[in-house]
Order: C-alpha cells, then structure tokens, then sequence
C-alpha cells in the first residue's frame, strides 16, 4: 500500500487494498500459520504538520495447526493498529512491510487447539483426543512435554 504524501487531503485519506498472503504466510509457516486467502486491509491517512498518521484495520482467513495434535483449525485474524511516520513533502509512503511485521508479531508462537488438547503419543502417532492409543507403551500425552 503505497501513498504519496502530497495526495493526503486535509480531511485525510481511506484506502481498501488486498495483501498477496504469499507474502506473510511464508514467515508464519514455521508457527502453523498459513493465511488462505488475501488480507484485506482498510486504512486511514490524516496528516498533520510533518507527520502522517495512519489507522489500519485487517482481516483475514487463516488456518492454524494445533502444535499438539496437528489438526487444523480455520479462524479469521483481526487486527487493529495505528502508525505514524515523519514525512516530508514529496515522500511516498509504504506501509506493506509495517503490516506484514504487525501480523508476524500478533501471531502465536505456538497455536493449540484447546487447552485440555492431549497431543500425539510420541510413539505410535495416535491423536489422543480422538482415541486413546494401542501401541502398548504407556508414555501418556505430549501436552506434558515442552512445546518447542
């Protein structure tokens, strides 16, 4: 989402845009995020002196995947933020990569299904929430282990 300074009417500015989700869910694959379609972005330019301050607002579906258990889970990722730059005339202003670093940071380092999730058993691979294992070793749930 690029804006020239300049364009920035007194009364400020809203733009609609959609982000390739290609373009974050690459960083967020490792953490069990994968974003399925694009993210919508609404945002907000008002200007004030050398400054420019933009609201935004984002959403987009996405799909988690338990650390524990592995199933996938649909949600939507909302989030709302502001950010203000110093600006001078003739600028052009991006904030893709400001958004992108946004979404990074509110995403969970580690998303489980539910709390009470009881993982995989670690040696036959049974979800544990679904049924309990016949592999007859006795090694009890993963959700006791440390996640990372």
């Amino acid at each position: 989402m690029k804006i020239a300074v300049d364009k920035i009417p007194a009364e400020g500015l809203e733009l609609t845009e959609q982000i390739d989700p290609g373009r974050i869910s690459s960083d967020l694959k490792g953490q069990g995020v994968d974003f399925v379609k694009s993210v919508d972005v609404k945002a907000r330019f008002t200007k004030s002196g050398n400054e420019v301050f933009v609201d935004i607002n984002l959403a987009v579906p996405c799909e988690y995947t338990c650390a524990r258990c592995l199933v996938k889970v649909q949600n939507i990722f909302k989030k709302d933020f502001n950010m203000n730059y110093e600006v001078k005339p003739g600028d052009i202003l991006e904030v893709d990569e400001d958004i992108r670093q946004e979404m990074i940071l509110d995403s969970p380092m580690k998303f489980v299904c539910n709390a009470d999730c009881k993982g995989l058993c670690p040696n036959c691979g049974q979800n544990l929430n679904v049924a309990k294992c016949d592999c007859g070793k006795d090694v009890g749930p993963i959700k006791n282990r440390p996640l990372g």
